[in-house]
Formats: structure tokens, sequence, C-alpha cells
């Protein structure tokens, strides 16, 4: 029984080790995303598409500009695991008419992968 429990106990440590391990390098792959803030101002008329990516989060997006103004985001694809939540937040950046809105708890990887393919985008009319 003793025997059993040791097995548990590695077997456990071991699966929440790649836990940890996932998260920090997704972390470090947001850290590397290009956040500089883009002034829509500058983007010209017209839809472009961005895409995003990190080991287990892809997004395509297409933005649509119109006299200076973010007027509509489609996300095209959207693979993630439990991130689908974070598809609202393109509606903050239509409304608020700018990329950095606030991410969604509990989708925050997916969150910033949406983000980045939407500046990918916009980059595109500039």
């Amino acid at each position: 029984m003793k025997k059993k429990i040791k097995y548990i106990i590695v077997i456990l440590v071991f699966f929440i080790s790649i836990f940890i391990i996932e998260i920090i390098r997704m972390n470090n792959q947001v850290k590397a995303f290009d956040k500089t803030p883009i002034d829509i101002s500058h983007v010209a008329d017209g839809v472009y598409n961005g895409h995003s990516e990190t080991d287990l989060v892809k997004v395509e997006v297409k933005v649509t500009v119109e006299a200076g103004a973010i007027k509509d985001i489609e996300i095209l694809k959207h693979e993630c695991g439990k991130g689908r939540p974070a598809n609202v937040i393109v509606n903050d950046m239509v409304k608020k008419n700018d990329v950095e809105v606030d991410g969604v708890s509990g989708a925050t990887f997916s969150s910033e992968v949406i983000k980045d393919a939407v500046r990918d985008a916009l980059r595109k009319g500039m």
C-alpha cells in the first residue's frame, strides 16, 4: 500500500511540474510580444488580417479600420484550451478604439494572443 501511495505522489509531482513549466513557457512567449502602442489614427482605411500564436493558443483576426477608428474585429480562428471567453475583448477594443484593453480573467493568455493578433493586423495598415 505504501508503495502505491509513493507512485501516486511521484506521478502527481510529475504532472504538476509539467503544468508549471508550460505556464512559465507561455508567460515568456507572451512577454516577447511587441506591445508597442499603435496610434489608430495613423492606420489607413482598410481590412487587415493578423495572426499571433504561442505553443497553446493560435489566433487569426480580421480588423476593419475606417476614418482612424477600429470599426470591426472578427476572430477568424481561435485555437485554445478554455480561453474562448477572451473573445469578448474585441468588443472592448472596438468600443475604446484601442488594442490595450483589460484581458478576461481566466483567459489571460488567450486575451494577450488576441490583442497581439490585432496589433499585427493594424501594423499592416501603417
